[in-house]
């Protein structure tokens, strides 16, 4: 008979290094003689005296728990910085401990976490930040302390919002606009409405009743050539550093805006409602209100024949008090019937 027999599959068991960096790196720096006896003396020193500043800094140096968690919060600073400025590279890690004291890296850690918890969290201009520093530092260092990608996926993030608010401020002051008005505003609807201003060939657009004029405007454009393409041209002035985020903005609005746009059936205020959360409009009082209110309004434009003067208005409204046919101007005999 003949026998045959399985083939052994190799399995291979995975080994995963859950330690610290810093202490990869540490023994990785004993182990090939980088970090000497001397050295790692120096380390513990320091370490014993960063520890009880963090800890004073988050509770109580009296405290064991709070001892222990400093431990871990330094450690994890020292870490974030290793790995982030030696590129994982434990020999260059290990001679950077060499080289530098323990203190020092674990402060270049925290000024990490600084330098990240002072960037904008989103694009929103002004926004209040979602926690104090202290908050932000106790969260990263100890309860959701970072690894090196998050870090690195955060820090990307909010470098993206502040350039997109850096391109929203130089437009705004472009228009004129000033920045008190801009607090908590997305600088992505200043962008567009900028972008909207110079597509429309208007200086000014920013007021809600110039926006709507200015949207009423670009509309006919879009609708009499039959597709809405904002030219790239309009940007030309745009500084280098600010004019890739613009631009990917006019692409946004031209496939966002368009349909919208391209819609004859739909009145202007029912579009105005729908840009209101993607542009920006200052504000600028009851006036500029009511004027804005008048111009989307079909049946108040139609009826007032766009005559906004008070006494117009007056004879309008007497007239649908009168239950007569709504006009701006009735001559004598008419007002004496309606009183």
């Amino acid at each position: 008979s003949l026998a045959f027999r399985q083939p052994m599959t190799s399995q291979r068991i995975a080994v995963v290094d859950k330690r610290p960096f810093f202490e990869k790196a540490l023994c990785f720096g004993v182990q090939h003689d980088i970090v000497n006896a001397a050295k790692c003396q120096a380390i513990i020193a320091d370490g014993a005296k960063g520890t009880l500043q963090v800890a004073d800094h988050f509770g109580t140096s009296h405290l064991y728990s709070d001892l222990e968690n400093a431990r871990t919060r330094i450690v994890n600073l020292v870490s974030l910085y290793l790995e982030d400025s030696c590129g994982a590279d434990l020999e260059k890690a290990a001679c950077s401990l060499r080289e530098n004291t323990f203190l020092f890296h674990s402060r270049s850690g925290n000024d990490m976490l600084k330098k990240l918890h002072a960037m904008p969290e989103s694009t929103v201009y002004g926004d209040m930040k979602g926690q104090s520093l202290k908050d932000f530092q106790n969260e990263r260092t100890l309860t959701n302390p970072f690894s090196l990608a998050a870090y690195r996926k955060e820090l990307k993030r909010r470098q993206g919002n502040a350039a997109i608010i850096a391109a929203a401020l130089w437009l705004a002051d472009d228009m004129g606009i000033a920045r008190s008005s801009l607090e908590f505003v997305s600088a992505e609807a200043v962008i567009r409405t900028a972008i909207l201003v110079r597509f429309g060939g208007n200086e000014q657009g920013a007021s809600r009743s110039q926006f709507a004029k200015l949207v009423e405007a670009v509309r006919s454009t879009v609708l009499a050539s039959g597709k809405m393409r904002i030219p790239k041209t309009v940007l030309d002035d745009v500084p280098d550093e600010h004019r890739e985020i613009v631009d990917r903005i006019r692409r946004e609005m031209e496939k966002q805006d368009a349909p919208s746009m391209l819609n004859p059936a739909m009145a202007l205020d029912v579009l105005m409602n729908i840009f209101e959360s993607r542009y920006f409009m200052r504000e600028t009082g009851l006036e500029d209100l009511d004027s804005f209110d008048a111009f989307v309004s079909k049946e108040w434009h139609q009826a007032t024949g766009g005559k906004e003067d008070p006494y117009s208005r007056l004879t309008l409204f007497m007239c649908l008090a009168a239950g007569v046919k709504p006009k701006t101007t009735v001559s004598d005999v008419e007002a004496r019937a309606m009183v």
